[in-house]
């Protein structure tokens, strides 16, 4: 019966039926728990491929390859059957590959300065990608490979479930003997990982998942990649059906990195560094753990009974020059570096968080709440299209492991709030704001040398935050009327896919993007060029944002808006009449009367513009010939009084 027609109880009864009668209460009951546990949180094939990387690693391995079996050996476009990972490592004793497999079946647990610590890698990570998964190991050449292998369908749903007994002197697979003989490569101990027959590869191809696994490792695996001894933090090469794996650095400050340039040849700029000294201490008393910044170094103190941990928290920021990072728009045949760094950041705008030389996640999710601010969690920027020009990198030992949430699959992290408010503490907040702002000080700048003094600004200016201001305190921004919504919406939607399309962009984060844009900044005044058009025109532009269009071909703007910034204090003057036109634009636009709406732009097109535009031109022409009335000289007298 289905369970949604019984009742709690029933439901219970009908579960607890089918246990068997000598059921024993295990901690875990297998069928259940692995079936679970292939929902882990691995976000795709590289992720899980890094945990045994990782284990790799941390045995020493100085060469790791992986290697991808086809129904066709050597054909990249070929479906992938099966994924080897090689490592030349000490390999394993019998009883520990068979202990491996288990869950929590580690040898690091007393030992947190490992990449990992927690002993459910192995397991975890390969019945994330395939039901069955085959272990051969060795520790010398005068032996053959053991062998202990995972099968999820061997196990039943209930009684006491065990990793099978290990298999002696077996061979290895042949697709993993033929890659060796081609490399000529001698794998006297070492260990042989094979996911056999993956279902939920992130790619079925193997040119598709070598690029995959290529672009993810070359990130997560940078500093023990790179080669130049004061970068590297390990001695080992990680090579991927042929092709050795470069570091990719996604702050660009890396020399060996991919897709790297000197600062001095327009590369990227270290903009910050700046080490921070902690300590974890818990109160006895209240149970509370805290992270506290060091000021003397009487405080570290290792018999002090409420330290749980020291370290170092180094922050590193980065800013890209203009042009450094482009947006993909061209075909696959004009590709450029400043392209693909710009795939690099597009996954990686905010934090990225790297402990003991492997980035864990980039972190995105910065205190932006009000409430957070009066925490004292800082003022974080928005992430939104000028997170792509900066980076921003925090680096940690496992000690800290607590302070930044560390879960077992090393796959994410959740920084304390503590964590936050020794940043902020730290001014890093306004670091990050003071790059943003300097990135759109330069983007204004560019756009004004090329279209004139009169560009849009990228940021609010005075007379538009006024306007926005006068808002928040009247507290009735401006509604678009029901008659025109229908319009917006859809100018809006065509937008959104323009948009989409030119950045190759989920269409909802575009959309997002636009509207968090348009609340920051509600009103604008933009230009254009109307040859017999009024001196200006509003415009709803995305929904909630008030658009001034000032008409560039019209004398009010050639004769007097153009030349106010010129001179002594125009600036003000400026201010001023923007004011006066985001007024005027918000009265004509938020009118719930149609015919009153149409009544405003009959009298701005038909009647003030082309009023104004005789006026203008008959002040031309007094200027010109100095006379007030036709004919007269002007000319004044001794207290400063017009005389004809």
């Amino acid at each position: 019966m289905d369970d949604r027609l019984l009742t709690e109880i029933e439901r219970q009864r009908k579960y607890l039926n089918r246990l068997p009668s000598d059921f024993t209460y295990p901690l875990f009951n297998a069928k259940q728990a692995i079936q679970s546990q292939r929902a882990s949180g691995y976000r795709d094939t590289a992720s899980a491929g890094r945990e045994i990387v990782d284990n790799a690693i941390e045995a020493g391995a100085h060469q790791i390859h992986i290697v991808l079996d086809t129904e066709k050996e050597g054909n990249l476009k070929g479906s992938v059957r099966a994924v080897a990972f090689i490592d030349d490592g000490p390999g394993m004793l019998p009883q520990m590959a068979r202990y491996a497999m288990s869950w929590g079946g580690g040898s690091h647990f007393d030992d947190p300065s490992f990449i990992g610590r927690f002993g459910f890698g192995l397991p975890n990570a390969s019945i994330n990608q395939t039901k069955t998964t085959a272990v051969y190991t060795r520790t010398d050449g005068q032996n053959g490979f053991t062998k202990v292998w995972l099968n999820i369908d061997d196990y039943n749903e209930y009684g006491m479930q065990t990793i099978h007994e290990p298999e002696e002197d077996v061979e290895l697979p042949k697709f993993v003997q033929s890659y060796l003989s081609r490399n000529h490569i001698t794998l006297n101990h070492g260990t042989v990982v094979v996911w056999d027959k993956p279902d939920r590869l992130s790619f079925r191809k193997v040119a598709s998942l070598k690029e995959h696994l290529i672009n993810d490792f070359g990130v997560t695996y940078r500093y023990l990649l790179a080669t130049d001894k004061r970068d590297r933090l390990n001695d080992f090469e990680l090579i991927i059906e042929g092709t050795r794996v470069s570091p990719v650095d996604p702050l660009f400050l890396l020399p060996e990195g991919r897709y790297y340039l000197p600062e001095e040849d327009g590369g990227a700029h270290l903009a910050y560094e700046h080490s921070i000294p902690v300590k974890y201490v818990r109160n006895h008393e209240s149970g509370e753990r805290h992270l506290r910044r060091v000021e003397e170094l009487s405080e570290i103190d290792r018999s002090d009974d409420e330290a749980i941990a020291f370290g170092i928290i180094l922050v590193k920021v980065s800013r890209f020059p203009h042009n450094f990072i482009q947006g993909r728009n061209v075909k696959d045949k004009d590709i450029t570096d400043a392209n693909r760094r710009f795939e690099i950041r597009k996954t990686r705008r905010g934090m990225s968080f790297v402990r003991a030389g492997r980035e864990i996640q980039t972190f995105d999710a910065f205190p932006r709440k009000s409430k957070d601010e009066g925490e004292g969690l800082g003022s974080w920027p928005a992430l939104l299209a000028y997170a792509y020009h900066w980076g921003i990198q925090i680096d940690f030992q496992p000690e800290l492991d607590d302070v930044f949430g560390i879960t077992n699959d090393k796959q994410s992290v959740r920084p304390t709030e503590d964590f936050w408010r020794i940043l902020a503490e730290e001014n890093i907040d306004d670091v990050l704001r003071a790059q943003q702002s300097k990135l759109q000080d330069e983007a204004d700048m560019r756009r004004r040398i090329q279209l004139d003094i009169s560009t849009i600004s990228l940021r609010p200016t005075r007379a538009e935050e006024a306007a926005r201001d006068a808002d928040a305190a009247e507290g009735r921004p401006p509604q678009i009327p029901q008659y025109e919504r229908d319009t917006v919406r859809d100018r809006f939607d065509a937008r959104v896919s323009k948009e989409a399309e030119r950045t190759q962009k989920p269409l909802e984060e575009v959309r997002q993007a636009l509207l968090a844009e348009a609340k920051r900044k509600p009103y604008q005044i933009v230009y254009e060029d109307s040859k017999h058009g009024p001196f200006y025109e509003p415009e709803w532009g995305d929904p909630g944002q008030i658009h001034v269009k000032l008409n560039r071909s019209h004398p009010f703007y050639a004769e007097i808006y153009s030349k106010i910034v010129s001179l002594n204090g125009g600036d003000e003057i400026k201010d001023g009449i923007d004011i006066l036109l985001l007024t005027l634009a918000r009265a004509e636009l938020t009118s719930e009367d149609k015919d009153m709406r149409d009544w405003y732009e009959a009298q701005r097109e038909d009647r003030w513009s082309p009023y104004l535009k005789r006026a203008i031109k008959n002040l031309q022409q007094r200027r010109q010939h100095g006379t007030t009335t036709e004919g007269q000289n002007e000319s004044l007298d001794e207290n400063g009084e017009v005389v004809i």
